[in-house]
């Protein structure tokens, strides 16, 4: 005669997972349940086969795991099993399941059991580590054995593409998009608000989106620039390099009189200790010598001067300044000089020379004439002079461009262009 039963009940003891995978590889799960004749007494004691089967659903659908284990001994018809043990246990264990459980080659049983979680298994409760079924994760360190995993890639606006270690509401940031993400194959960035600041690839460590270092930069063997620097290295207003703990000089202005006819505040004075205005011009010599400014006329014993203003550079010690002197018609090394320097008032009533220099032209037969005799060739000479003058002193200062000459006026004549201007 055939016999039936039914499953009374089902009781879920306990899961553990052994394996770090996004599924419970390894996991075993206990179960206790009564197995009765339709009658409503207990089966005999012997040893059944059962099948066991998991659902998303309390009734239809089809099963996602299934294992017969074909020796299950009941006892006053009650009967202990541990699923996995036949059959991979490889549900995720993230959403409700229900237990379908049969005898032998009869129907399942019915209605299917849910699986419910004893009280103490839905959280983590210590001293100060928590782990609750739901909010923050509480934990003093952590340290995973084989490592940890994330899904690569940008974490797009808001966290959208869940990917990498993002901070979340709270004391960190508000969108999740800031953190840490996996861009591509030997390649790690660090994001904030969805933008890449910094990205590690290999061995190279760029800076992106025109970040930047807002205390200093160490490097304690070579700082290398491969290719191209997109833009410029760019320095903030007063900074600049050190070299062995020493300043390194640095350009803060340049008068390179390109646009023509500008002067760029360079004026003349009738003479180098005068404070009479006398006329300049800005003219250009053609290629190679470019444009430079000179004193209108034909007059050589006027003075070139400029009120040079270096309040906001920042603190130096030393000033330093580039430019170009040029020379027409009949200099001579024994009575023309070529003098540039400093001074503290308009008229230069003690100038300070430092820089001279005697000259005298290619040669008389007129080869590298820029201007004025054709007889006579032209030339340049380019300038250097350093002062000490720090700015605790003061920031404002007056720079000249003069010659001397025992030839009358229209014989000998200079311009200066190309001046840079350098602080240390």
């Amino acid at each position: 005669m055939k016999k039936n039963y039914f499953l009374l009940s089902c009781l879920v003891c306990f899961s553990l997972f052994f394996q770090q995978t996004a599924h419970a590889q390894g996991a075993r799960l206990g179960i206790q349940g009564i197995l009765k004749k339709a009658n409503g007494n207990a089966v005999d004691d012997a040893a059944y086969s059962l099948k066991f089967r998991l659902y998303e659903q309390a009734e239809g659908g089809a099963h996602i795991w299934e294992e017969v284990q074909p020796e299950v001994d009941v006892v006053g018809g009650i009967y202990t099993a541990i699923l996995g043990s036949v059959t991979a246990l490889n549900v995720p264990f993230d959403t409700t399941y229900y237990l379908g459980v049969s005898v032998g080659s009869t129907s399942e049983m019915l209605p299917r059991i849910q699986l419910t979680t004893a009280p103490y298994a839905l959280s983590l409760i210590g001293n100060t580590n928590q782990f609750p079924s739901s909010g923050l994760v509480r934990t003093d360190s952590i340290r995973v054995n084989g490592g940890i995993r994330a899904k690569g890639g940008t974490p797009g606006a808001n966290g959208v593409n869940r990917n990498g270690y993002a901070f979340q509401p709270g004391s960190g940031d508000q969108n999740g998009d800031t953190g840490m993400f996996s861009t591509g194959e030997n390649s790690v960035s660090l994001y904030a608000n969805n933008t890449e600041l910094l990205r590690a690839s290999g061995t190279t460590v760029n800076i992106k989106s025109n970040a930047t270092i807002d205390n200093s930069l160490t490097v304690t063997d070579q700082l290398l620039v491969n290719g191209t620097v997109s833009t410029n290295l760019n320095f903030a207003s007063q900074k600049g390099l050190l070299y062995n703990n020493l300043n390194d000089w640095r350009l803060v202005q340049l008068y390179d009189f390109t646009s023509n006819g500008d002067t760029l505040g360079f004026f003349g004075t009738t003479s180098l200790v005068s404070s009479t205005l006398a006329d300049i011009e800005n003219i250009s010599y053609g290629d190679f010598n470019g444009n430079l400014i000179r004193v209108a006329g034909n007059s050589n014993t006027p003075a070139i001067k400029k009120l040079i203003n270096l309040a906001g550079v920042g603190t130096y010690s030393h000033i330093k300044f580039k430019f170009k002197f040029y020379l027409t018609d009949s200099w001579d090394p024994t009575n023309d000089v070529a003098i540039a320097g400093f001074s503290t008032d308009l008229n230069a009533s003690i100038p300070v020379i430092c820089w001279q220099n005697s000259v005298r032209v290619y040669s008389s037969n007129g080869v590298g004439h820029y201007e004025g005799n054709g007889t006579w060739s032209d030339g340049a000479s380019n300038g250097e002079m350093i002062a000490y003058y720090p700015s605790s002193t003061s920031t404002s200062f007056y720079i000249f461009f003069a010659m001397r000459s025992d030839e009358s006026s229209g014989n000998e004549r200079y311009g200066v262009g190309n001046i840079e201007v350098w602080v240390r």
